[in-house]
């Protein structure tokens, strides 16, 4: 069988229609897109939004070695089988017959080739900022002012309320790994003619934004599900290494999943926001992985609580990759099951 594993990880680019992004950022995503060959099989074929040196590929015990491809998309071979990273139309145009799915009782890196395929629309359609806006919404857990901004004259007048935060955030409604948004920490906002420049771009390319304060984050987790005809499967809960400006910089993760290490209350209050995450997916036709980002943070009084849904990522995300690539090189790596695993910068795994 001629499997492909597309390594669309800027598939949000192609959904907001934006252009070509930077070389820098498509060398980032291509590296990082090396890590699906945690799903492969000898000869599997592996698309990366750039090209990719097959020598710059570490060798990792218990991995195999695809075939890395580059290029535009339709120009690419049909597969009888494709992976994507994200279900998006070029995936479905270049799966050349309909996906048969299969038991679902396997090994993580190959149950993902077993799923049922969601509709792009679906996966769109969930990216989309205003969609876990209005599920944080609806569970009482969205953060305080959050809301879809119009225009400028709208965060203008926003920001002269009584109530307006002190710090806060606008991102655009299509995007990922803290591209295309605007970080204000500075009181008065605004003053300056290039900062408004900055904000009016974002609104003329983007339309309307989200915005939110900015919290003061002290731990941020993600949360990897599997979201089946049947239910919801948790795969994974790790720890998001983030910079200053809550950019993803790699996961770190237990050796073996154990019980979410969070107070009973938080724990709690986490499966009520998963269950309702994943009653929102089905009404709208996705099911497979999805993703969770959420974090803690410290209030102006000095508690410090947790946030239990920041993102909603319908696709594969970087802990359910470093799920499976750290349960299916654990014996190779004598990764015991109270280790740590760090896995960074796209290409890196380190057994703590």
């Amino acid at each position: 069988m001629r499997r492909l594993i597309l390594g669309n990880l800027l598939f949000e680019e192609d959904l907001a229609r934006r252009s070509t992004p930077p070389r820098t950022v498509l060398a980032t995503a291509a590296r990082a897109a090396t890590l699906l060959r945690a799903f492969a099989r000898e000869g599997d074929r592996l698309w990366t939004p750039a090209p990719v040196d097959p020598e710059q590929l570490p060798e990792i015990p218990g991995l195999p070695w695809p075939l890395l491809e580059s290029g535009p998309l339709d120009r690419l071979a049909p597969a009888d089988e494709v992976l994507a990273w994200a279900e998006t139309p070029d995936a479905a145009t270049l799966r050349s017959r309909a996906r048969e799915p299969g038991p679902l009782d396997g090994p993580l890196h190959e149950l993902l080739w077993c799923l049922p395929v969601p509709p792009p629309e679906a996966v769109a359609a969930v990216h989309h900022r205003s969609f876990c806006l209005q599920i944080a919404t609806d569970l009482g857990c969205a953060l305080p002012g959050a809301r879809m901004v119009e225009s400028m004259t709208a965060l203008d007048r926003l920001l002269a309320s009584r109530t307006a935060p002190s710090a806060w955030v606008v991102k655009a409604p299509l995007s990922a790994s803290g591209r295309s948004r605007y970080i204000e920490r500075n009181v008065p906002p605004l003053q300056d003619a290039k900062t408004r420049r900055t904000v009016e771009r974002l609104f003329e390319r983007h339309g309307p934004l989200l915005f939110e304060p900015w919290m003061d984050r002290v731990e941020d987790f993600g949360l990897s599900v599997l979201l089946t005809p049947a239910g919801t499967r948790t795969l994974s809960f790790h720890r998001q290494l983030v910079d200053r400006k809550g950019q993803f910089a790699g996961i770190e993760l237990p050796g073996k999943l154990e019980k979410i290490e969070l107070p009973e209350a938080d724990r709690e209050r986490l499966e009520e926001v998963v269950q309702g995450a994943a009653r929102a997916l089905r009404r709208v036709g996705y099911l497979g992985p999805f993703g969770i980002d959420l974090w803690r943070y410290r209030r102006p009084d000095g508690a410090v609580v947790l946030h239990p849904l920041g993102e909603i990522n319908a696709r594969m995300t970087f802990g359910l990759v470093a799920r499976a690539l750290v349960d299916r090189v654990r014996g190779d790596l004598g990764i015991g099951e109270g280790a740590v695993v760090r896995v960074q910068d796209g290409i890196s795994i380190e057994g703590l």
